[in-house]
Protein backbone atom coordinates (compact mmCIF):
# COMPACT_ATOMS: atom_id res chain seq x y z
CA UNK A 1 0.00 0.00 0.00
CA UNK A 2 2.94 2.07 0.93
CA UNK A 3 4.62 2.22 -2.90
CA UNK A 4 1.17 2.67 -3.80
CA UNK A 5 1.35 6.11 -2.30
CA UNK A 6 4.42 6.84 -2.92
CA UNK A 7 4.20 6.66 -7.03
CA UNK A 8 1.25 8.81 -6.28
CA UNK A 9 2.66 11.58 -4.51
CA UNK A 10 5.87 11.16 -7.22
CA UNK A 11 3.05 11.37 -9.87
CA UNK A 12 1.54 14.48 -8.02
CA UNK A 13 5.15 16.09 -8.04
CA UNK A 14 5.71 15.99 -11.39
CA UNK A 15 2.36 16.90 -12.75
CA UNK A 16 2.51 20.46 -9.96
CA UNK A 17 6.38 20.73 -11.22
CA UNK A 18 4.94 20.56 -15.01
CA UNK A 19 2.07 23.29 -14.44
CA UNK A 20 4.65 25.31 -12.41
CA UNK A 21 6.75 25.05 -15.79
CA UNK A 22 4.21 26.45 -17.93
CA UNK A 23 2.56 28.99 -16.43
CA UNK A 24 5.92 30.63 -15.24
CA UNK A 25 8.30 29.60 -17.16
CA UNK A 26 10.04 31.27 -20.20
CA UNK A 27 8.23 30.09 -23.07
CA UNK A 28 8.28 30.64 -26.32
CA UNK A 29 4.83 33.07 -27.35
CA UNK A 30 2.98 32.46 -24.28
CA UNK A 31 3.81 35.75 -23.17
CA UNK A 32 4.78 38.73 -25.34
CA UNK A 33 8.02 39.03 -26.31
CA UNK A 34 8.78 43.02 -26.34
CA UNK A 35 8.84 43.81 -29.92
CA UNK A 36 6.00 44.78 -32.77
CA UNK A 37 5.85 44.22 -36.22
CA UNK A 38 5.24 46.83 -39.02
CA UNK A 39 3.66 44.84 -42.21
CA UNK A 40 3.86 46.12 -45.72
CA UNK A 41 0.80 46.06 -47.80
CA UNK A 42 0.31 44.32 -51.20
CA UNK A 43 4.19 43.34 -50.56
CA UNK A 44 3.26 40.29 -53.01
CA UNK A 45 0.73 38.18 -55.20
CA UNK A 46 0.76 34.53 -55.85
CA UNK A 47 1.74 32.96 -59.11
CA UNK A 48 1.26 30.02 -58.89
CA UNK A 49 1.29 26.42 -56.72
CA UNK A 50 3.13 23.68 -57.60
CA UNK A 51 1.90 20.22 -56.44
CA UNK A 52 3.95 17.48 -56.12
CA UNK A 53 3.92 13.74 -54.52
CA UNK A 54 7.16 13.46 -53.37
CA UNK A 55 8.20 14.65 -49.74
CA UNK A 56 10.64 18.01 -50.04
CA UNK A 57 13.77 18.59 -48.22
CA UNK A 58 15.68 21.87 -49.29
CA UNK A 59 16.34 23.99 -52.67
CA UNK A 60 19.61 23.39 -53.59
CA UNK A 61 20.01 25.47 -56.77
CA UNK A 62 17.59 27.77 -58.97
CA UNK A 63 18.07 29.22 -62.53
CA UNK A 64 15.49 31.68 -64.32
CA UNK A 65 14.02 28.79 -65.71
CA UNK A 66 14.34 25.83 -63.30
CA UNK A 67 14.16 25.08 -59.72
CA UNK A 68 16.27 21.98 -57.95
CA UNK A 69 15.02 20.22 -55.01
CA UNK A 70 16.22 17.67 -52.68
CA UNK A 71 13.40 14.91 -51.80
CA UNK A 72 12.91 12.02 -50.11
CA UNK A 73 14.33 9.84 -52.46
CA UNK A 74 18.07 9.48 -51.95
CA UNK A 75 20.47 10.43 -54.84
CA UNK A 76 18.13 12.19 -56.67
CA UNK A 77 17.19 15.50 -57.18
CA UNK A 78 13.81 17.38 -58.93
CA UNK A 79 14.20 19.59 -61.67
CA UNK A 80 11.09 21.67 -61.68
CA UNK A 81 10.06 24.35 -64.69
CA UNK A 82 9.72 27.63 -62.84
CA UNK A 83 6.73 28.89 -65.68
CA UNK A 84 3.55 26.68 -66.13
CA UNK A 85 3.27 23.91 -67.35
CA UNK A 86 6.12 23.14 -64.41
CA UNK A 87 7.47 20.38 -66.33
CA UNK A 88 9.32 17.92 -64.02
CA UNK A 89 12.07 15.88 -64.35
CA UNK A 90 13.94 13.61 -62.17
CA UNK A 91 18.03 13.94 -62.34
CA UNK A 92 20.19 10.72 -61.26
CA UNK A 93 23.08 12.19 -58.97
CA UNK A 94 26.05 11.34 -60.98
CA UNK A 95 28.34 8.32 -59.77
CA UNK A 96 26.34 8.32 -57.03
CA UNK A 97 25.45 5.03 -56.69
CA UNK A 98 28.96 3.96 -57.67
CA UNK A 99 30.77 5.84 -55.32
CA UNK A 100 28.13 6.56 -52.15
CA UNK A 101 28.77 3.12 -50.45
CA UNK A 102 32.99 3.29 -51.28
CA UNK A 103 33.58 6.56 -49.91
CA UNK A 104 31.54 6.01 -46.67
CA UNK A 105 29.82 9.86 -47.23
CA UNK A 106 26.92 10.50 -44.79
CA UNK A 107 25.92 13.67 -43.99
CA UNK A 108 25.20 14.43 -47.65
CA UNK A 109 24.46 18.31 -48.70
CA UNK A 110 23.95 18.83 -52.22
CA UNK A 111 24.45 22.70 -54.18
CA UNK A 112 23.82 22.54 -57.87
CA UNK A 113 25.18 25.82 -59.61
CA UNK A 114 23.80 24.61 -62.71
CA UNK A 115 25.73 22.84 -65.03
CA UNK A 116 27.78 21.83 -61.94
CA UNK A 117 26.97 19.88 -59.18
CA UNK A 118 28.55 20.20 -55.62
CA UNK A 119 27.89 17.15 -53.05
CA UNK A 120 29.19 18.06 -49.51
CA UNK A 121 30.16 15.29 -47.26
CA UNK A 122 30.32 16.66 -44.12
CA UNK A 123 31.66 14.33 -42.07
CA UNK A 124 34.37 12.84 -44.48
CA UNK A 125 35.37 15.46 -44.66
CA UNK A 126 35.19 15.82 -48.41
CA UNK A 127 33.64 18.19 -51.14
CA UNK A 128 32.69 16.45 -54.55
CA UNK A 129 32.17 18.43 -58.02
CA UNK A 130 30.32 16.63 -60.91
CA UNK A 131 27.98 17.69 -63.43
CA UNK A 132 24.11 17.26 -64.51
CA UNK A 133 25.46 15.64 -67.65
CA UNK A 134 27.95 13.19 -65.78
CA UNK A 135 31.05 14.73 -67.59
CA UNK A 136 33.27 15.34 -64.58
CA UNK A 137 33.59 13.90 -61.19
CA UNK A 138 36.00 15.51 -58.86
CA UNK A 139 37.22 14.66 -55.26
CA UNK A 140 38.28 16.94 -52.73
CA UNK A 141 39.50 15.48 -49.07
CA UNK A 142 39.43 18.23 -46.53
CA UNK A 143 41.82 18.12 -43.60
CA UNK A 144 40.12 16.42 -40.29
CA UNK A 145 37.16 18.17 -38.81
CA UNK A 146 33.21 17.52 -40.04
CA UNK A 147 32.12 21.13 -41.26
CA UNK A 148 27.83 21.77 -40.79
CA UNK A 149 27.21 24.47 -43.25
CA UNK A 150 28.61 25.38 -46.57
CA UNK A 151 28.29 28.02 -49.52
CA UNK A 152 29.28 28.77 -53.09
CA UNK A 153 31.17 32.26 -53.02
CA UNK A 154 32.50 32.04 -56.82
CA UNK A 155 33.43 29.29 -59.03
CA UNK A 156 35.16 26.79 -57.18
CA UNK A 157 35.39 28.78 -53.83
CA UNK A 158 33.35 27.48 -51.02
CA UNK A 159 33.00 29.28 -47.34
CA UNK A 160 32.52 26.14 -45.33
CA UNK A 161 31.05 26.54 -40.69
CA UNK A 162 34.02 23.30 -39.64
CA UNK A 163 34.66 21.94 -36.87
CA UNK A 164 38.21 22.75 -35.51
CA UNK A 165 39.38 19.86 -33.11
CA UNK A 166 42.26 22.27 -31.52
CA UNK A 167 39.55 24.52 -30.01
CA UNK A 168 35.79 21.71 -30.13
CA UNK A 169 34.61 24.48 -32.04
CA UNK A 170 34.07 25.38 -35.43
CA UNK A 171 35.37 28.25 -37.85
CA UNK A 172 34.58 29.72 -40.78
CA UNK A 173 37.12 28.43 -43.31
CA UNK A 174 37.13 29.71 -47.24
CA UNK A 175 38.38 26.63 -49.25
CA UNK A 176 39.51 26.39 -53.12
CA UNK A 177 38.86 23.45 -54.62
CA UNK A 178 41.04 24.24 -57.68
CA UNK A 179 44.42 24.88 -55.52
CA UNK A 180 42.94 22.05 -52.24
CA UNK A 181 43.89 25.32 -49.94
CA UNK A 182 42.01 26.10 -47.01
CA UNK A 183 41.85 29.25 -45.00
CA UNK A 184 40.81 29.66 -41.79
CA UNK A 185 38.58 32.96 -40.02
CA UNK A 186 40.24 35.92 -38.27
CA UNK A 187 38.47 36.54 -35.09
CA UNK A 188 34.99 35.90 -36.87
CA UNK A 189 33.40 33.18 -34.53
CA UNK A 190 32.83 33.66 -30.67
CA UNK A 191 34.50 30.23 -29.21
CA UNK A 192 32.82 28.35 -26.87
CA UNK A 193 34.09 25.18 -26.98
CA UNK A 194 30.51 23.32 -27.32
CA UNK A 195 31.45 21.88 -30.92
CA UNK A 196 29.73 24.88 -32.26
CA UNK A 197 26.14 23.80 -31.05
CA UNK A 198 25.34 27.22 -29.17
CA UNK A 199 26.02 29.35 -31.78
CA UNK A 200 24.75 27.12 -34.56
CA UNK A 201 22.69 28.97 -37.56
CA UNK A 202 22.63 29.28 -41.80
CA UNK A 203 24.97 30.57 -43.64
CA UNK A 204 24.22 32.64 -47.13
CA UNK A 205 26.56 34.74 -49.58
CA UNK A 206 24.80 37.70 -51.17
CA UNK A 207 25.66 37.85 -54.95
CA UNK A 208 24.41 41.73 -54.77
CA UNK A 209 26.95 42.84 -51.11
CA UNK A 210 29.34 39.75 -52.17
CA UNK A 211 29.26 39.44 -48.40
CA UNK A 212 28.64 36.49 -46.55
CA UNK A 213 25.76 36.53 -44.09
CA UNK A 214 25.58 34.70 -41.00
CA UNK A 215 22.15 34.03 -38.71
CA UNK A 216 22.24 32.69 -35.43
CA UNK A 217 19.15 30.11 -34.74
CA UNK A 218 19.26 30.65 -30.70
CA UNK A 219 19.53 34.80 -30.39
CA UNK A 220 18.97 37.86 -32.08
CA UNK A 221 22.66 38.56 -33.85
CA UNK A 222 23.54 38.17 -37.29
CA UNK A 223 27.12 38.75 -38.52
CA UNK A 224 28.45 40.15 -42.11
CA UNK A 225 32.00 39.40 -43.63
CA UNK A 226 33.61 39.36 -46.94
CA UNK A 227 35.11 36.25 -48.19
CA UNK A 228 38.84 37.42 -47.10
CA UNK A 229 37.25 36.77 -43.18
CA UNK A 230 39.23 39.33 -41.52
CA UNK A 231 36.67 41.87 -40.86
CA UNK A 232 33.49 40.95 -39.44
CA UNK A 233 29.92 43.69 -38.23
CA UNK A 234 27.22 42.64 -35.80
CA UNK A 235 23.62 43.18 -36.67
CA UNK A 236 20.55 42.34 -34.34
CA UNK A 237 16.69 41.68 -35.37
CA UNK A 238 13.87 42.91 -34.18
CA UNK A 239 13.13 40.36 -31.75
CA UNK A 240 14.78 41.16 -27.72
CA UNK A 241 16.21 37.51 -27.59
CA UNK A 242 20.36 39.38 -27.11
CA UNK A 243 21.41 36.11 -24.94
CA UNK A 244 21.74 32.34 -25.40
CA UNK A 245 19.16 31.03 -23.13
CA UNK A 246 19.94 27.36 -24.28
CA UNK A 247 22.77 25.22 -21.99
CA UNK A 248 25.01 22.80 -23.86
CA UNK A 249 27.42 19.97 -22.36
CA UNK A 250 28.90 16.64 -23.16
CA UNK A 251 26.93 13.51 -23.05
CA UNK A 252 28.74 10.16 -23.38
CA UNK A 253 26.69 8.44 -26.28
CA UNK A 254 27.64 4.35 -25.92
CA UNK A 255 30.82 5.07 -24.98
CA UNK A 256 31.34 8.25 -26.90
CA UNK A 257 31.76 11.53 -25.55
CA UNK A 258 29.30 14.10 -27.76
CA UNK A 259 28.39 17.28 -27.17
CA UNK A 260 24.54 18.22 -26.85
CA UNK A 261 22.14 20.74 -25.38
CA UNK A 262 21.13 19.77 -22.10
CA UNK A 263 18.14 22.62 -22.12
CA UNK A 264 15.62 23.52 -24.27
CA UNK A 265 16.36 24.47 -27.54
CA UNK A 266 14.51 27.56 -28.19
CA UNK A 267 15.39 28.26 -31.97
CA UNK A 268 14.44 32.16 -32.60
CA UNK A 269 15.38 32.35 -36.36
CA UNK A 270 14.33 29.05 -38.08
CA UNK A 271 14.92 30.05 -41.99
CA UNK A 272 16.32 32.64 -43.52
CA UNK A 273 17.28 33.89 -47.17
CA UNK A 274 19.26 36.85 -48.30
CA UNK A 275 19.05 38.27 -51.99
CA UNK A 276 19.88 41.79 -53.33
CA UNK A 277 21.18 43.38 -50.14
CA UNK A 278 18.10 42.13 -47.83
CA UNK A 279 17.31 39.69 -45.38
CA UNK A 280 14.14 37.48 -45.15
CA UNK A 281 13.76 36.05 -41.71
CA UNK A 282 11.39 33.35 -40.71
CA UNK A 283 10.95 34.00 -36.83
CA UNK A 284 9.66 31.89 -34.39
CA UNK A 285 8.65 34.43 -32.20
CA UNK A 286 5.27 36.22 -31.96
CA UNK A 287 5.20 39.90 -32.18
CA UNK A 288 3.04 41.59 -29.19
CA UNK A 289 0.79 42.74 -32.14
CA UNK A 290 0.35 39.62 -33.52
CA UNK A 291 -2.59 37.43 -32.25
CA UNK A 292 -2.01 33.88 -31.43
CA UNK A 293 -4.31 32.86 -34.51
CA UNK A 294 -2.54 34.76 -36.91
CA UNK A 295 1.18 34.09 -35.65
CA UNK A 296 0.05 29.91 -36.04
CA UNK A 297 -1.60 30.36 -39.70
CA UNK A 298 0.84 32.71 -40.92
CA UNK A 299 4.72 31.76 -42.02
CA UNK A 300 6.35 35.77 -40.72
CA UNK A 301 9.19 37.04 -42.83
CA UNK A 302 11.16 40.19 -41.22
CA UNK A 303 13.18 42.25 -43.53
CA UNK A 304 16.27 43.91 -42.82
CA UNK A 305 18.24 46.18 -45.08
CA UNK A 306 22.07 44.58 -44.88
CA UNK A 307 23.92 47.30 -45.41
CA UNK A 308 22.83 49.37 -42.16
CA UNK A 309 21.02 46.91 -41.01
CA UNK A 310 17.52 48.91 -40.71
CA UNK A 311 14.36 46.92 -40.16
CA UNK A 312 12.25 47.44 -43.55
CA UNK A 313 9.10 45.93 -42.29
CA UNK A 314 7.52 42.23 -42.43
CA UNK A 315 5.26 40.35 -44.75
CA UNK A 316 3.27 37.09 -43.97
CA UNK A 317 2.32 34.56 -46.07
CA UNK A 318 -0.63 31.94 -45.21
CA UNK A 319 -0.24 28.41 -44.56
CA UNK A 320 -0.58 26.01 -47.32
CA UNK A 321 -2.26 22.65 -46.39
CA UNK A 322 -1.90 23.64 -42.40
CA UNK A 323 1.71 23.55 -43.01
CA UNK A 324 4.21 26.72 -42.96
CA UNK A 325 7.56 27.21 -44.62
CA UNK A 326 9.54 24.94 -44.41
CA UNK A 327 12.48 26.61 -46.81
CA UNK A 328 12.86 29.19 -49.07
CA UNK A 329 14.69 31.40 -51.38
CA UNK A 330 14.64 35.15 -53.50
CA UNK A 331 15.18 34.67 -57.12
CA UNK A 332 14.22 37.15 -59.60
CA UNK A 333 12.13 39.22 -57.10
CA UNK A 334 10.48 35.83 -56.85
CA UNK A 335 9.41 34.43 -53.24
CA UNK A 336 10.17 30.45 -53.66
CA UNK A 337 8.67 28.31 -50.89
CA UNK A 338 9.00 24.68 -50.15
CA UNK A 339 6.33 22.93 -48.01
CA UNK A 340 6.23 19.41 -47.67
CA UNK A 341 4.19 18.05 -51.07
CA UNK A 342 4.26 21.06 -53.18
CA UNK A 343 6.16 24.29 -53.98
CA UNK A 344 4.50 27.86 -53.81
CA UNK A 345 6.10 30.90 -55.79
CA UNK A 346 5.02 34.02 -55.09
CA UNK A 347 6.01 37.29 -57.09
CA UNK A 348 7.11 39.83 -54.81
CA UNK A 349 6.13 43.89 -54.72
CA UNK A 350 8.48 45.77 -52.34
CA UNK A 351 8.42 49.25 -52.60
CA UNK A 352 10.00 49.65 -49.38
CA UNK A 353 13.38 48.09 -50.33
CA UNK A 354 15.14 49.46 -53.37
CA UNK A 355 17.73 47.17 -53.16
CA UNK A 356 15.75 44.42 -54.38
CA UNK A 357 14.97 46.92 -57.86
Amino acid sequence: MKKYIYLLITFLLAFFTILLIFYFGDIPNRHDNGFKRVYLSHAWSAAHEIKLRDTLYEIVGATPWNIYVAFATEGEVLEVGRDLPNKIKRINIPFFRKFYDSLQFSSLSIRIDSPHMYLFAENKPAIIKTALDASIFDVRILPPGPFTREVIADTDCFILRKMDPAITDQLFVRYSFGAGQLKKENNISTIYGDGGILTDGQLHFDEATKKLYYIYYYRNLLLSFDTSLNAVHTFSSIDTTRSFKMRTGIVNNDGAMAYTNIGPANMINKVNAVEGGLLFNMSSLRADNDSQQFFSEHSILDITDLRNGKYLGSIYLPAVNGSKLSRFIISDNQLIGLYPNRIMIYELHLPEAPSLQ
